[in-house]
């Protein structure tokens, strides 16, 4: 039979990494409209405007997958640690 090993600090990693992100693409709403001046041009400016609704469309759609995604891995660290914790106990006890 094989063992399982766990790595909980690239668990703990991810966790922190997918936090970090969803943070980053929250906030990147903020910039959006901070470059208008700097366009110069009308058509340029209607075709930023038109990406930049598509992206939000997408943005919210990859933040949403970002947050279930650390569910996932919040979840499945919980359980494996609980797991681990059962085990050692039972092998544990006299």
């Amino acid at each position: 039979m094989a063992d399982l090993k766990v790595d909980y600090q690239l668990l703990d990693a991810t966790e922190k990494s997918l936090g970090t992100l969803v943070s980053e693409f929250q906030n990147i709403k903020a910039q959006e409209h901070a470059y208008d001046g700097a366009l110069g041009s009308g058509d340029i400016a209607g075709a930023l405007g038109s990406f930049s609704g598509n992206w939000d469309y997408h943005r919210k759609k990859l933040i949403g997958s970002m947050q279930a995604l650390g569910k996932m891995v919040s979840e499945t660290k919980e359980q494996f640690q609980k797991t681990d914790t059962g085990l050692t106990s039972s092998l544990t006890q006299k």
